[in-house]
C-alpha cells in the first residue's frame, strides 16, 4: 500500500484495546461478521485485515460510525480454535490506515482504507523524551514483578526507533481505549512520546502506590500474626501459672457491651478510656477489679431506657380508690400533679412530700402512684442515715467504694423514670461525715438534678425524669431549703367510721389470708369492730388496729387448729367461730382506753382538751409552778 493507493479490506472490530503497528496480539473472535472477516482474509495470499477499536464495547453490530477513524493494517499469522470451539487468531500490526467508506456490510464488513503517512519529525526534544522513557522503564521490573519482564524491558531500552518503542511500551501499560487511540492517531513523534511519557509516569506512580499499600498491608498482617502468636504463648504461660484465665474473653465481652449499649457520647468516651486502663492493668492488681466493677455500673445504668407513661386520670383515680379509703383531698392533689404531666409530657416530674402520722398510708400511696402510671417503684429509707456518702457514693480511691443509694435504686429499677420513694426524710441525722439533707438539695432540685454527679460514677446523670416522693411524720426536723423544693401534701388521721371501712375492706381480709382462714370460718360483727377501734386503739392511722386484728386471727387459727379432726376419721362439719364482746376481753385483754368522764356530758361552750408547747421561756418560775400545781 503506497501513499496514493487505496484498498478495500475486511474490518475486524475489537473491544477495549488498540492494536499498534509492530505489535503482535492474540484475539478471540466470536461475532459472526468478525469470523467472516478473518476467514475471508485467510483465503487471500496476503492475509490482511484492518483491526479497528470500536467506541462502545457493548455494541455487537458496529457500523463505520461506531468505529474510530484510524485503525491498524494487520497480517494474520495464525488461526485456530480453542477448547470451547471459538476462533482464535494471532495478528501483527503493520501500519496505520484511515477508514474511508463502507463497501459491504454483510456477511462481513468491507471498508475502503488509505495508508496514513509515517511521521518523520526529529529534534533534540524527541531525543530527550526517548531517553526519559528509557530511564522510566528501569523501574518497571521492580514494580510489575512479572516473569520475563526484565528481559522485555531490557530489549525495549535498546530500541533505537522511538515510534517502535512507544507502540510497544503502550501495549504493556494498563491504558484506556481513548488513551491508546490518541497515541495511535498522533501526527508527530513529539506528540506521541509526550502522551506516552505522561501515561507511563502516571502508571509508575500508581504501581508505586499499589506496592506501598501491599507492603504496608503485608507488614500489618505480619505484625498482627506476630502479636497473635505472642498472645497465644502468653496465654499458654498464664494457664500454666494459673493466672489470667479468661481475661482476653472478658475484655472482648466488655468491648461488645460498649458497642451494644446505647450510651451517650461522653459516657462512651469514658467507658473506652477505662477499658484501655483495664487492658493495661494486671489481673492480679486490686485496681483491675475496681475498674471492672465501675464498667459494670456504667453498663447497667439506664442512660436512655425509660418506661412508657400511661397518664390516664380515670385510671389514676380508680387505682387510688382501690388502694385507699377516704383522704379525698389528698387524692385530688395527686391527680392535679399528674394532670400537668399528661398535658406536658416534657415537664419535670413533681417532688411530693407526704406528711402525716404513722400508719396513715404514706408508703402505700407511693406504690399506688407508680401502679397508676405504669412505672417501676423503688423505695429506700433515710431513717438513721447520717453520712452524706450514703446518698452520693464514695470516691473510687477508697477501698470498698460503692455508688450512692440514689444510683443503686435507679440501677435496680432498670429505667431512668421510676417512682423513687425516699422514706422517713425527717429522721436523717448529721455528724462529722456530712449532712445527708444537704446532699438531697441537689437531688430534689429540678434545676440541678439534670447533671447529678455521684462521687463513685463521676459522670453526669439526668434525674429530671425520676418521680420523687418523700415521706415524713412531721416537718419540724426538715431544713427549710429542702422543704422549699417539695410539694407538701398532708395526710390527716382517720375517723372511727373510716377506720371501720378500712378494716372491713383491707385489713381484716388481709389478716385472714395471712392466717389461712376463710371468711366463712369466722364472724366479726360491726359492733365488735367498733369496740376494738374505740377501746383498744387510739391513733391517727390504722397500724395498731391491724395489729389487734392480727391477734384475733391468730386466736381464731389456734381454736380452729385444736378442733381439726384426724384425717382418718373423715371430714367433720364445724361451726364458724363468732367473735363476741366477751371473746374480746379474753383474747385482747382488758380495755386500754376508757371514755373520759368529762367528755360524757359536755356543757354548752366548754371544750375538754390539753394544751402543749414545744418550748418554755422559764423566765417566770411562778408561772410554771402555777401551771404545775
Amino acid at each position: 500500500m503506497n501513499d496514493t493507493s487505496i484498498r478495500t479490506l475486511p474490518v475486524l472490530p475489537i473491544k477495549r484495546t488498540v492494536l499498534f503497528p509492530g505489535v503482535m496480539v492474540p484475539l478471540t473472535i466470536a461475532r459472526d461478521r468478525s469470523v467472516a472477516a478473518v476467514e475471508s482474509a485467510v483465503k487471500t495470499e496476503e492475509k490482511l485485515v484492518i483491526v479497528v477499536a470500536q467506541r462502545n464495547p457493548k455494541n455487537e453490530e458496529p457500523t463505520l460510525e461506531d468505529l474510530f477513524p484510524i485503525g491498524t493494517l494487520a497480517v494474520i499469522k495464525q488461526v485456530g480454535r480453542n477448547s470451547e470451539g471459538r476462533l482464535q487468531a494471532l495478528v501483527q500490526g503493520i501500519e496505520r490506515v484511515v477508514l474511508l467508506k463502507v463497501e459491504q456490510s454483510e456477511p462481513l464488513l468491507l471498508v475502503r482504507a488509505r495508508q496514513v503517512p509515517p511521521v518523520t519529525d526529529s529534534g533534540p526534544d524527541i531525543d530527550a523524551l526517548h531517553r526519559a522513557l528509557a530511564d522510566q522503564l528501569i523501574e518497571l521490573p521492580e514494580l510489575i514483578q512479572s516473569p520475563g519482564i526484565g528481559e522485555v524491558v531490557q530489549a525495549l531500552r535498546l530500541e533505537q526507533d522511538p515510534i517502535v518503542l512507544a507502540y510497544r511500551v503502550a501495549s504493556l501499560l494498563n491504558l484506556t481505549v481513548e488513551q491508546e487511540q490518541a497515541m495511535l492517531e498522533a501526527s508527530t513523534r513529539a506528540d506521541l512520546l509526550r502522551k506516552l511519557y505522561s501515561a507511563l509516569s502516571h502508571e509508575v506512580q500508581i504501581l508505586k502506590l499499589r506496592n506501598k499499600i501491599a507492603n504496608d498491608a503485608q507488614a500489618e498482617m505480619g505484625k498482627s500474626q506476630r502479636e497473635y502468636l505472642l498472645r497465644q504463648q502468653l496465654k499458654a504461660i498464664q494457664q500454666e501459672l494459673g493466672e489470667g484465665e479468661g481475661e482476653e474473653s472478658e475484655i472482648s465481652h466488655l468491648k461488645q457491651q460498649i458497642e451494644e449499649a446505647n450510651l451517650p457520647e461522653h459516657v462512651r468516651k469514658e467507658a473506652n478510656r477505662e477499658l484501655i486502663r483495664l487492658t493495661k492493668t494486671p489481673a492480679a492488681s486490686p485496681e483491675h477489679q475496681v475498674i471492672r466493677t465501675y464498667l459494670e455500673l456504667v453498663f447497667e445504668l439506664p442512660w436512655s431506657k425509660a418506661s412508657a407513661d400511661s397518664v390516664d386520670l380515670s385510671r389514676v383515680r380508680q387505682v387510688l380508690d382501690e388502694d385507699h379509703y377516704g383522704i379525698k383531698e389528698v387524692k385530688e392533689r395527686i391527680v392535679e400533679h399528674l394532670a400537668v404531666l399528661k398535658l406536658n409530657p416534657t415537664a419535670k416530674a413533681p417532688i411530693l412530700c407526704l406528711v402525716g402520722p404513722p400508719g396513715v398510708g404514706k408508703t402505700s400511696l407511693g406504690q399506688s402512684i407508680a401502679r397508676a402510671l405504669g412505672r417501676t417503684f423503688e423505695r429506700f429509707s433515710l431513717g438513721g442515715v447520717h453520712d452524706e456518702a450514703e446518698l452520693r457514693g464514695h470516691r473510687r480511691t477508697y477501698v470498698g467504694a460503692m455508688p450512692g443509694r440514689i444510683l443503686q435504686a435507679i440501677r435496680r429499677a432498670g429505667v431512668n423514670n421510676p417512682v423513687l420513694m425516699l422514706d422517713e426524710v425527717d429522721k436523717m441525722g448529721r455528724d462529722f461525715r456530712g449532712d445527708p439533707a444537704a446532699a438531697l438539695l441537689e437531688v430534689l432540685d429540678p434545676a440541678q438534678n439534670h447533671t447529678f454527679r455521684d462521687n463513685y460514677l463521676d459522670l453526669p446523670f439526668d434525674l429530671t425524669k425520676v418521680f420523687f416522693i418523700t415521706t415524713a411524720n412531721t416537718l419540724d426536723p426538715i431544713s427549710q431549703p429542702l422543704l422549699d423544693r417539695m410539694e407538701v401534701i398532708r395526710l390527716p388521721g382517720y375517723s372511727e367510721h373510716e377506720k371501720s371501712r378500712i378494716a372491713v375492706q383491707y385489713l381484716w381480709p388481709r389478716r385472714l389470708k395471712e392466717a389461712g382462714i376463710t371468711e366463712e370460718q369466722v364472724q366479726l360483727g360491726e359492733q365488735i369492730l367498733a369496740e376494738i377501734i374505740s377501746r383498744y386503739t387510739r391513733e391517727a392511722g390504722v397500724r395498731q388496729l391491724e395489729q389487734m386484728l392480727g391477734r384475733l386471727t391468730r386466736k381464731v387459727a389456734l381454736a380452729l387448729a385444736e378442733k381439726q379432726p384426724d384425717e382418718r376419721s373423715g371430714p367433720v362439719k364445724r361451726e364458724p367461730v363468732t367473735i363476741e364482746r366477751s371473746t374480746l376481753e379474753e383474747w385482747l385483754g382488758a380495755e386500754r382506753f376508757m371514755p373520759e368522764e368529762a367528755r360524757k356530758r359536755l356543757p354548752i361552750g366548754v371544750a375538754t382538751g390539753l394544751a402543749w408547747a414545744a418550748t418554755c421561756c422559764m423566765s417566770k418560775p411562778r408561772c410554771c409552778q402555777a401551771v404545775m400545781t
